[in-house]
């Protein structure tokens, strides 16, 4: 019987491929195994696992190459981060999810440490993170991630730091600095990024705390497309009883971006500097504050959690690339979430576990925007407007698990929407036009999956899964006319078979995972050809999305303390309007990637290379973006408590867009990404 409970909790979702050792081994609910991923509902196994979802380590995170997880998160099948100026603006597309985000993160769930930090509106506060903070990133691809409440895109889940051990360690300091190149050709000394921080952690056997900061200054490879970002953060956690742990995060951010617009093709080949948004002073001034806390116990046979977080916002945005597209945009904001958990299991006999859980997820979200002319202050705002939005997530599901081979999941959440919008708008008349809107929504998301787990450590599993994406205050406003948007609920349906597996031998081990899936979307929202320069968003029929993902890693023991890690992944992308297009207008057609890291004893050798496809521009399929490959090459030395490595980005000074702006007036589609670059980074650690 203890046997069995123990096995209770390895079962429910998500797969991970890096840095993990699939096993068949039990494990009980006080801790999660390597070869386990802990996210939303209960600890997994991955070869059991339906669906799609990869694990982000500390060593590929805490690396010191890039201020942001853009570098890793596009080592993974089927994901694509883009950047500006590096650090700068952000936005995700996971299977082509960010199709309605020229910017921003959107339809995209964000959770660190169990607290939700997207807001009821849909945005995702991206910029929060920095890699050499966080201890893990667990990335869950398509509806899956629906589980933390509406959105069929995907979920990113990071840890912050690793599970309280309870073990007594003192204290641990940690400094990192890294200076690199931007790509600008003029070699001056403002071609110069810099990036720094420190950590402090003291713990004992019962709490420990950790103050961290980090600052950095990157001029950008382009005229305007500065950035810079400072961050101040204080976790502390501590054990009221035994199994009950509480955490308080506290933190600041503030941070600016510039910018650059797009170019046309022929500037980007000549002028690749070439910036629209300079004579605009185009630019984002964004400062966040918060204040979370979080108890989660942890029982023989059972886990709980509650999770509360706050967060205050101000935003100024001078914006325009044109006299027809310009502005100033004012964003005041409040928003905060609580989430609670539940989960239990219990043998039905000597070969079945049932396992269930419960789950509810509360938002309210207050945001306020002024909008401007930019060239004439003078004239009256083109509108302002004051938003609520409240959101209630609740949702169940039972586990059946036959064994260590079959395994059934069911899960039903649904989603409310409240959202109060009153404003005033300029449609060409002597004074602003009032507006009012209540808008109410209940949203349903099904999700099924069915594993059977074969040989010594293989499993193919099938998952229907559906999500719902709302739109959010920052998309309820045409940009063209100034007046509502009346957007609908986008609802996505999506069919995904995998198969994983894993094969160990005494000095080697090989893992896989290929996933396939077809998702079609009603009412995708998606961006249309304005009348100016800029684009709108609009509810389109016929979105259908369908591809191949798969991902092989292998690792290659030599004599003691050589080690030979490989991996390649891959996807292939058919996503199309039917029956306008073959192809969905900035996805690639197809794209892979190849990673080889070399370790022996304190020396490490890693290269990392990827490839896109060529990419379709416009619905009329007549531009495209050619195809690119780029390589990156770093290496590093550890010695006692100092680590140094050098690198390259972009060995080969290939040229490409790394920020497609698609379906604008006037072929602006390009925004040209830094040619070879170079960085130097030193971590310093004490440990007491």
């Amino acid at each position: 019987m203890g046997k069995n409970w123990r096995r209770s909790w390895t079962g429910i979702f998500l797969c991970t491929l890096s840095g993990t050792v699939f096993g068949q081994k039990t494990i009980d609910t006080l801790r999660v195994d390597a070869a386990i991923v802990e996210v939303f509902r209960i600890p997994t196994p991955v070869q059991r696992a339906p669906g799609a979802v990869y694990a982000i380590g500390a060593s590929q995170l805490q690396n010191a190459v890039s201020p942001d997880i853009e570098d890793a998160l596009n080592m993974l099948p089927g994901v694509k981060m883009e950047t500006r100026g590096v650090g700068g603006s952000r936005r995700i597309q996971m299977r082509s999810s960010g199709l309605r985000s020229p910017f921003a993160v959107r339809n995209i769930h964000m959770l660190c440490d169990g607290f939700v930090l997207t807001g009821a509106g849909g945005t995702s506060p991206i910029e929060l993170w920095n890699p050499q903070w966080m201890h893990r990133l667990e990335v869950l691809l398509g509806p899956t991630g629906a589980i933390f409440g509406g959105g069929y895109g995907g979920a990113l889940v990071a840890s912050s730091q690793a599970p309280f051990s309870g073990a007594k360690t003192g204290f641990r300091v940690q400094s990192m600095n890294r200076l690199s190149s931007t790509g600008r050709s003029d070699e001056t000394p403002s071609g110069l990024a810099m990036e720094s921080g420190f950590s402090i952690t003291e713990s004992n056997i019962s709490s420990d705390w950790k103050l961290q900061s980090s600052w950095s200054d990157n001029p950008g490879f382009r005229d305007q497309e500065s950035n810079q970002k400072r961050t101040l953060e204080v976790h502390k956690r501590w054990l009221s009883q035994p199994h009950i742990l509480h955490h308080v995060w506290t933190g600041l951010l503030q941070a600016s971006w510039d910018l650059p617009g797009s170019i046309v093709e022929e500037q980007a080949q000549l002028e690749p500097t070439t910036a629209p948004g300079l004579r605009y002073d185009a630019h984002v001034e964004r400062d966040r504050y918060w204040l979370a806390w979080s108890r989660t116990a942890t029982h023989q046979h059972a886990k709980n959690g509650l999770w509360a977080f706050a967060q205050a916002s101000d935003k100024y945005n001078p914006f325009g690339t044109s006299p027809f597209y310009q502005g100033l945009k004012e964003e005041q904001e409040l928003n905060g979430s609580v989430r609670w958990w539940r989960g239990a299991s219990r043998a039905l006999n000597s070969r079945t576990i049932l396992t269930w859980d419960q789950s509810a997820i509360a938002r309210s979200e207050q945001v306020t925007i002024d909008e401007s002319d930019l060239i004439a202050p003078e004239l009256p705002p083109r509108y302002q407007i004051e938003s609520t939005n409240h959101n209630l997530w609740v949702g169940s599901g039972v586990r059946l698990e036959v064994e260590s081979s079959w395994l059934f999941d069911v899960q039903l959440g649904a989603e409310w929407l409240s959202r109060s919008t009153t404003g005033l708008f300029d449609q060409q008349e002597p004074t602003l036009v009032p507006y009012e809107e209540d808008y109410t929504a209940v949203q349903w998301a099904p999700r099924i999956g069915l594993s059977y787990t074969f040989g010594s450590a293989q499993s193919i599993s099938l998952q229907y899964a559906e999500g719902s994406s709302q739109p959010n205050t920052f998309e309820i406003v045409d940009p063209s006319t100034n007046d509502f948007a009346n957007l609908r609920a986008e609802q996505a349906k999506t069919w995904e078979l995998s198969w994983k597996g894993s094969h160990d031998r005494n000095t080697a081990s090989f893992h896989w995972s290929f996933n396939a899936y077809h998702q079609v979307i009603q009412d995708g929202i998606a961006l249309v050809t304005g009348e100016n320069d800029g684009v709108f968003l609009d509810n389109v029929e016929g979105l259908a999305m369908k591809g191949l993902e798969g991902s092989l890693r292998s690792i290659q023991r030599f004599s003691p303390g050589h080690v030979l890690e490989m991996e390649i992944h891959g996807n292939m992308n058919r996503h199309r309007f039917d029956p306008i297009l073959k192809q969905l207008p900035g996805t690639p057609l197809n794209s892979a990637g190849a990673s080889v890291v070399y370790r022996k004893r304190s020396f490490q050798l890693q290269w990392n290379h990827l490839w896109n496809d060529r990419t379709p521009l416009n619905d009329a399929l007549t531009r495209w973006a050619p195809s690119y490959q780029r390589s990156d090459v770093a290496f590093s030395f550890t010695k006692s408590q100092n680590t140094w490595r050098l690198g390259m980005r972009n060995v080969f000074d290939a040229k490409y867009s790394n920020w497609l702006q698609i379906n604008a007036f006037g072929g602006k589609h390009y925004n040209p990404a830094p040619g070879r670059t170079y960085w130097a980074s030193w971590v310093w650690k004490f440990n007491q």
